[in-house]
């Protein structure tokens, strides 16, 4: 019998954590579907066939921990987890709030470090496993109007490497991948202004802005064999902007 490899992705509500839940699932994982908009990724949830879904905060380790032990006593321990939850708006580092400096850096990276907390012991226990965080190309360089969400992002490469080597030994492959600009609402701030997206497509070589399927090919990579010597790794997608 063929082992059930099962994905468990955050932020699959909507944007790239959904066009990476659609590509698991065609992949044949059997896929878990998490979001803190229970509407959202209820209608995700119902358009892959045989996934499930649980509205779920990622900045609520006691609810991480729930969903862990109930997953385990229902369909099993994940192989995979995919940590896509995030938040992203832009703001100015004299106007930042507190509790807007708290919720960038808790969503983007406190959270991922409750999901990896709660799951990667099952995976070491088992001798294999594998997670993916969701990064982005403005973790790798300075940007206009987003340092708070930089050093988030920035803090998931370095938060990936470092426990790839912690539980690379063990068994359990750790990967990030970094997109640039993707068709999803947290681009609006561009994407609505279709002179200004223009002008941006046209300064990188792929000379269109990415799309959540995008993402979820990088990810289907890095959730395969195929990258079985793959590990700390930071896949940039981004149609070639940092090139």
């Amino acid at each position: 019998m063929a082992e059930k490899n099962i994905a468990l992705i955050t932020g699959a509500g909507g944007g790239i954590g959904a066009g990476i839940a659609k590509k698991l699932s065609g992949d044949g994982f059997t896929v878990i579907c998490v979001d803190k908009d229970a509407n959202m990724v209820e209608q995700v949830s119902a358009s892959i066939p045989g996934s499930d879904w649980f509205a779920l905060d990622v900045t609520k380790e006691s609810e991480i921990v729930a969903l862990r032990d109930s997953l385990a006593k229902s369909v099993g321990n994940p192989t995979h987890v995919v940590n896509s939850a995030g938040v992203f708006f832009e703001h100015s580092l004299l106007t930042l709030e507190e509790s807007e400096f708290d919720l960038i850096m808790n969503v983007n990276i406190k959270g991922m470090f409750f999901m990896c907390k709660a799951f990667i012991p099952a995976m070491v226990e088992a001798g294999k496993g594998n997670v993916i965080n969701i990064a982005s190309t403005a973790g790798l360089r300075g940007g206009r109007n987003r340092p708070i969400y930089s050093a988030s992002k920035g803090a998931v490469v370095l938060f990936t490497r470092s426990i790839a080597i912690d539980f690379g030994s063990k068994g359990v492959r750790v990967n990030c991948v970094a997109p640039g600009l993707i068709d999803t609402p947290m681009a609006s701030w561009i994407s609505n202004d279709k002179e200004a997206l223009s002008k941006w497509e046209k300064t990188i070589p792929a000379q269109r802005i990415g799309t959540p399927e995008d993402i979820g090919k990088a990810v289907s990579y890095l959730a395969s064999d195929e990258s079985s010597f793959v590990f700390g790794e930071t896949l940039v997608v981004d149609g070639g902007g940092m090139a």
